[in-house]
């Protein structure tokens, strides 16, 4: 079975990561103390470790978007090909603001390439991977091009133009 995995990165931003990773400390130092630390540890794994991805399934052409909890657990439904008709590539852009106790600002800006899947009419999207180069994007699409819609490499767009 010929199933690709792509991991996007995690659900929370970098704040909230941090913030997880600190639950996480704080659960393991308290733990000898107290049962009840497990009230920190819990809830520092599950904002730590939860990220988003996308498996690929080439072999009975179906896609799954899902989250990952706690790192291992993965919820997503399958999805056949069928229901999708194009690939398209678009930028997305993150911004992350950040504001330390001195009230001093900090911004973190992201930018990928998403190689995404759309159905008919445009309005359901699954990303299938992220880039940070366009060429390699297009090297993808393509590729997936020839797997999903064979003769049909009329249907892609670059940059949401026809």
């Amino acid at each position: 079975m010929a199933i690709r995995n792509n991991k996007f990165g995690k659900f929370f931003g970098p704040s909230f990561t941090y913030t997880g990773y600190a639950l996480i400390a704080a659960g393991i130092f308290s733990l000898s103390y107290s049962l009840t630390s497990l009230f920190l540890l819990i809830p520092g794994i599950f904002i730590a470790f939860t990220y988003t991805g996308t498996l690929i399934d080439t072999e009975f052409k179906k896609v799954k978007p899902y989250t990952s909890y706690f790192g291992f657990i993965q919820a997503g439904k399958w999805l056949d090909i069928i229901l999708f008709s194009r690939f398209k590539i678009e930028k997305s852009k993150l911004n992350y603001t950040f504001y330390s106790r001195g009230s001093v600002r900090f911004d973190m800006n992201l930018s990928n390439i998403n190689l995404l899947l759309v159905n008919h009419e445009g309005n359901r999207k699954v990303v299938l991977n992220k880039f940070n180069k366009f060429e390699d994007a297009q090297k993808e699409m393509d590729e997936l091009t020839l797997i999903f819609f064979p003769g049909a490499e009329g249907n892609i767009k670059y940059n949401g133009e026809n």
